[in-house]
């Protein structure tokens, strides 16, 4: 939004409170959301009847788990900190596999509905839906995160770092600094152990686009370090979690 300030000219108004993806939820629909997730627990749980009548039910949990994984909703972040913080793949997989349920639901097709509710007790959904239902922080067990933020106004001006608790509460913190404008938002999060480490290594990895040694700001687009920040993580399933494979910049 822009103004005109005294002298006529331009200024430009930051109106939003909170950087992309880290809105709050309204209690009326968080409400909501709890409740339907009720009902996808005990579909889950105690059986199909649960959701008769109750469809849309079904509906709203796919879509929490559709908008932590397509990052385009302004709550995006607090729905996937609320969720446990599923990856990319979970999410995905669990949104696909709720819409299949609901469809089969509908259509009586009552084989294929406990085939997909197989899948989703398989992937552990009943227990990341209690959590959801009791506004359970996330079990780190010890890992950390590396995250990446960005403003909407400069979205290729990244900074990226660690924390070993909840990235939310990290994002939260950085954007109450006196000296923070315009608010940053969470583009992405990977959970990994040895957070200060693998930090390091993608900070070495990224040096290329580090725009001053002692800060942790990187100018590249997102998806370029999303991509490296993947692949780095990718390697590390096989590396003891007592000592993790150090990276190579070239």
């Amino acid at each position: 939004m822009e103004a005109h300030g005294r002298a006529g000219r331009q200024v430009k108004r930051i109106e939003h409170k909170w950087g992309f993806g880290l809105a709050p939820v309204k209690p009326e629909v968080q409400r909501r959301r709890v409740e339907a997730a009720r009902t996808v627990l005990a579909t889950l749980t105690q059986g199909h009847h649960a959701a008769l009548g109750r469809l849309d039910d079904l509906s709203t949990v796919t879509g929490l788990f559709t908008r932590a994984y397509d990052k385009k909703q302004w709550d995006w972040f607090t729905v996937c900190a609320q969720l446990g913080y599923p990856s990319y793949k979970e999410a995905r997989r669990a949104s696909s596999t709720l819409r299949h349920l609901r469809l089969c639901l509908r259509d009586a097709n009552w084989q294929a509905a406990e085939e997909a509710a197989t899948t989703l007790r398989n992937a552990g959904l009943p227990d990341r839906l209690r959590d959801f239902i009791a506004g359970a922080p996330a079990s780190l067990d010890g890992r950390g995160f590396i995250y990446v933020l960005s403003t909407r106004e400069a979205p290729e001006m990244l900074k990226i770092g660690y924390t070993n608790r909840d990235p939310l509460t990290r994002a939260k913190e950085i954007n109450s600094a006196t000296g923070v404008v315009i608010p940053w938002g969470v583009r992405g999060a990977w959970t990994v152990a040895h957070a200060h480490r693998v930090e390091a290594d993608v900070h070495a990895l990224l040096a290329d686009y580090r725009v001053r040694k002692d800060r942790e700001f990187f100018h590249l687009p997102f998806a370029e370090a999303a991509r490296i920040i993947d692949d780095y993580v990718a390697g590390l399933a096989g590396v003891p979690q007592d000592r993790p494979r150090r990276a190579r910049s070239s």
